[in-house]
């Protein structure tokens, strides 16, 4: 997803700070009600913490 021509960057679900293509960047894909979903997250660091999050 590095390559992205995306024109707007998406947002960390986390913190909210733009997602820009980087190898810290990382994507959760899911299926919801038959569309497919992505979440950005803008490092490893929120990616946890929006797991652990949705854990609880």
């Amino acid at each position: 997803m590095i390559d992205s021509l995306e024109e707007e960057p998406p947002e960390c679900r986390q913190c909210g700070w733009s997602v820009e293509p980087s190898s810290e960047r990382r994507v959760v894909t899911t299926i919801e009600d038959g569309a497919v979903v992505y979440r950005h997250f803008c490092s490893d660091e929120c990616l946890e913490c929006w797991e652990s999050a949705a854990s609880d």
